[in-house]
């Protein structure tokens, strides 16, 4: 019945409030936290939507209309609801036809830890039961996550869906990776791109400053770790590894080696490779 409530009536109720700040503050610059998944965007979103009370705030994983619509229709075949509604359609409708200027603030993060990350976040659709409630083995969850997880989505989503998106390359703009942050400049299009691992104290500064607020506060929401599931979570990131060909595609990856130094490539491929 919760779920229920929020997808059908509050996030209605939220759409709509964004569609009314989209037409009487024309002058206020849309944001939208476009990511993938897991990588700590929902804090941003919730801490920016939380100060900006007059402009429109958005948090997206793609800004496709059918594959949000794919997204949704795989949910309910599943019996689940999703996470919320999509509010790619009004961004659409209300920004980009429009061709009306607007920010972007996209993260990314080492891509295994992503990866495990997401698997937990949808345990339920994967193993079949809560992660709390969960009366099975390790070894059967690192079957069950080789065998559903697509695990190229990290490496490839600044291709397949953020250029698909925005048609901004990212690969084409140097990136500092000791640095971990940048601003990009594109037809109308301001992006602020972060490591997710950046110290809040940074990612605030960063923020604030793109977004135009003073005293900018991280509201830190939806970690994992933090959640009942944390101590299965613990235990898994513990016991699973990998072998050399597999970190070697994600980590010689095109992604891996724009975003990630040479020394953190190598520490987390000695970290994740099995004995």
């Amino acid at each position: 019945m919760k779920r229920f409530f929020k997808y059908h009536i509050y996030d209605r109720l939220v759409l709509s409030k964004k569609a009314i700040q989209l037409n009487i503050w024309k002058h206020n610059t849309p944001i939208i936290v476009h990511t993938m998944a897991k990588v700590g965007s929902l804090s941003v979103y919730n801490s920016i939507k939380r100060l900006m009370p007059k402009t429109s705030v958005f948090h997206t994983h793609s800004l496709d209309v059918e594959v949000a619509k794919k997204d949704v229709t795989y949910c309910f075949d599943n019996g689940i609801y999703p996470g919320s509604r999509s509010p790619v359609s009004l961004i659409h409708d209300k920004i980009i036809s429009k061709q009306r200027d607007y920010k972007i603030i996209s993260m990314f993060r080492d891509p295994i830890e992503r990866n495990i990350s997401a698997f937990f976040d949808a345990f339920e659709l994967y193993a079949g039961t809560k992660p709390e409630v969960y009366a099975g083995d390790l070894e059967h969850l690192e079957y069950l996550f080789h065998k559903h997880l697509p695990y190229t989505y990290p490496l490839k989503w600044f291709d397949d869906n953020f250029h698909n998106d925005t048609q901004i390359d990212v690969y084409k703009y140097s990136f500092n990776a000791e640095i971990g942050h940048t601003i990009i400049h594109q037809d109308g299009i301001e992006v602020l791109i972060m490591n997710c691992y950046l110290e809040d104290s940074l990612k605030e500064k960063l923020i604030g400053k793109f977004c135009e607020i003073s005293k900018f506060k991280l509201v830190n929401t939806n970690i994992t770790a933090n959640r009942t599931s944390g101590e299965l979570y613990r235990r898994f990131k513990e016991f699973i590894r990998f072998d050399k060909a597999y970190l070697e595609e994600c980590y010689n990856s095109k992604y891996a080696k724009h975003f990630l130094t040479e020394i953190q490539r190598k520490l987390a491929i000695k970290k994740w490779l099995k004995d």
